[in-house]
């Protein structure tokens, strides 16, 4: 019990919430139940999507969420764009790491708001820049029956810092913006995340097209906070799997089109000393270390990574994919056929065999064939509220 809850909270945003609550004996409104909404949802105008599986029971949905922001990663933004998050059962499985000691703490800057702390990719060891100058966004998206599918693009999103306000704000706590830190000259061209939805039981297939105007070395990451990583070869590919406490599972198996060197850790880029938050006793809990996963190519200016996500529960039987000779991947009702060459034009087809479902990346455009439905989708610019 909390007599005193409301003399604290004032003017605070729980406390003036619960005094409105009382105050107010209002019914909340009926409606027609969460079961209603539509299990995915994509803001093109902040660069936020989200898909799901069971609106009704959050101990069983199986969740992704993405981000390709066109506001960048000033402010509270992070510089993750064209990262995504996985989620079983309410609790996170691929998720972004580091900890938010304050704003411009160094563990802070490196090592939750850069780039090496999220699911995307780094280029040559550089990531995106914070600032609105290192921003992203989502050309092209569909949200259907059978079938949902964001593409992000993120290709303005690299480079040095140079936003004035962010550069004096780091050079004034002492946050170095260097290659060796994570900002260097831009040589990025091209880095589109196609994220496709098979069906709606937390199977995702995931296409990315990068391309740099001189060789680097692509490095695919992952990232894991409540358990490490499990890491293996298997079906021609790298599986990756995260688990968390409400007994979810997110498998991942990761194609490329050149050969991998893969590493694990536990350790931060910088240590999370916690000097900050203390109890009323003077103690400074310390803040746990996270796991990390990299995938790195040798240089080369093109670039293709292929990933399926099976998101699912422990108790539940593993989705695998089956690779052909010929290079076509099957897994449950879905034949994915794709284009991994290095030096090769970006092509993916996904159909399923049962409902005729399609979604493929054309030279004209991502072409949906969904529950009697066909379009092709080219980029759009969103509409900004600024």
């Amino acid at each position: 019990m909390r007599p005193d809850y409301l003399k604290r909270s004032f003017l605070g945003k729980s406390g003036d919430l619960a005094w409105f609550r009382l105050q107010c004996q209002r019914p909340l409104p009926e409606g027609v139940g969460l079961d209603s909404l539509p299990s995915e949802y994509v803001f093109p105008e902040s660069g936020l999507a989200a898909f799901l599986t069971d609106w009704t029971d959050w101990h069983q949905n199986a969740m992704l969420t993405f981000r390709s922001s066109p506001y960048g990663s000033t402010s509270h933004a992070l510089a993750n764009q064209n990262a995504f998050n996985t989620f079983y059962g309410g609790q996170p499985l691929f998720y972004s790491s580091g900890h938010h000691t304050s704003f411009v703490d160094r563990h802070s800057i490196l090592c939750h708001r850069a780039t090496r702390a999220h699911n995307t990719i780094l280029v040559d060891g550089m990531g995106q820049r914070i600032g609105i100058e290192g921003y992203g966004w989502i050309p092209r998206y569909y949200t259907g029956s059978n079938v949902n599918y964001v593409l992000g693009d993120a290709s303005n999103a690299y480079g040095e810092v140079v936003s004035p306000l962010w550069t004096d704000r780091l050079r004034k706590s002492g946050v170095e913006t260097s290659p060796r830190t994570g900002w260097d000259v831009n040589h990025l061209a091209t880095y589109r995340r196609h994220i496709v939805e098979l069906g709606t039981s937390g199977l995702v297939f995931v296409y990315d097209e990068l391309e740099a105007d001189r060789p680097v070395v692509w490095s695919y990451m992952l990232h894991t906070v409540l358990h490490p990583m499990t890491i293996g070869h298997e079906l021609q590919a790298l599986h990756i799997r995260a688990i968390n406490y409400a007994r979810g599972v997110s498998d991942a198996w990761l194609y490329a089109s050149t050969a991998l060197t893969a590493d694990t850790t536990s350790q931060f880029f910088v240590p999370a000393d916690n000097w900050l938050k203390g109890d009323a006793d003077g103690r400074y809990a310390s803040n746990p270390n996270h796991w990390h996963f990299t995938a790195s190519t040798a240089k080369t200016r093109c670039c293709h990574f292929a990933t399926i996500i099976d998101t699912h529960s422990a108790d539940s039987k593993v989705r695998k994919p089956r690779p052909s000779k010929d290079g076509t991947i099957h897994v449950a009702d879905w034949t994915i056929r794709l284009n991994l060459k290095a030096d090769g034009r970006s092509f993916f087809s996904a159909t399923n065999s049962k409902t005729g479902t399609e979604v493929t990346l054309t030279d004209r455009g991502t072409f949906i064939r969904d529950a009697g439905h066909t379009e092709i989708l080219v980029d759009h610019l969103p509409q900004l509220e600024i």
